[in-house]
């Protein structure tokens, strides 16, 4: 398996060497503004340093989330090292982010109705005005979004075959 830092090199390197790629017109992918590369480069570093498919062990990436760390206590519970679902190209990183948005929704559950002990509001009603603003804010930027998923994606996926090829050269070497 190549090391932490061999994933964040590869990581950031690529990152890097995508933008100016990106940005030239003779690649002409739809609507690749500066914002959306931004976005798409962006997503792809976060996924690929903080949300790799190496969360489900004590690794670096689990390291960095420091005092949030306990968010990703049930995932190394529930997914083993490896597996097809920590993984794969393509779910992996999707199961990931929709864990993540899962459990930071029940933190924010959690925190908005310890607050409203302290002061009553609706916690509900600011929860579901956000969940709006943010639909409709995806509904009005389907081209960042899209950007945004292919670029997490792109992340684990780097990550996972990294692995596989570190893994195929040390079998036949």
């Amino acid at each position: 398996m190549p090391s932490a830092t061999t994933h964040d090199i590869v990581t950031i390197v690529t990152a890097a060497a995508a933008v100016p790629a990106l940005l030239d017109p003779a690649w002409a992918l739809p609507d690749m503004s500066p914002v959306n590369t931004g976005v798409l480069v962006g997503a792809y570093l976060v996924s690929g340093l903080l949300f790799s498919p190496d969360l489900d062990t004590r690794s670096r990436p689990y390291m960095r989330w420091r005092f949030l760390r306990f968010l990703w206590f049930p995932y190394q519970r529930l997914v083993s090292h490896r597996s097809r679902i920590s993984h794969s190209l393509v779910a992996g990183p999707l199961i990931r982010a929709m864990y993540f948005a899962v459990m930071l929704f029940l933190v924010g559950l959690a925190a908005y109705f310890l607050i409203n002990l302290l002061v009553p509001f609706d916690p509900t009603g600011t929860l579901l005005q956000f969940a709006r603003d943010a639909a409709l804010w995806m509904q009005q930027h389907p081209s960042t979004v899209f950007y945004a998923l292919i670029g997490f994606i792109l992340g684990g996926a780097t990550h996972v075959l990294l692995d596989t090829v570190f893994t195929w050269v040390k079998r036949r070497f």
